[in-house]
């Protein structure tokens, strides 16, 4: 017979993922056409550096903005 520990509640999976929700920043969705080959590229560049291709545009965005506002 073997013996298992008992699973606390603190060691369940869904409860990291309620948290990251619960703290994620509010956020609102944006829709763009890109020309196909940008996309695949886009894609291909957030692949390989593992990540998403959200925080990709995010980044892009905000140097973007950084760069060109007149603020």
């Amino acid at each position: 017979m073997v013996l298992k520990a008992k699973k606390t509640r603190r060691d369940r999976p869904d409860k990291e993922q309620a948290i990251n929700e619960a703290t994620k920043p509010d956020t609102k969705r944006l829709n763009a056409e890109i020309p196909r080959e940008l996309h695949n590229k886009l894609k291909t560049f957030a692949a390989q550096e593992e990540t998403k291709i959200t925080e990709v545009v995010i980044e892009a965005i905000s140097e973007y903005l950084s760069k060109n506002s007149n603020e």
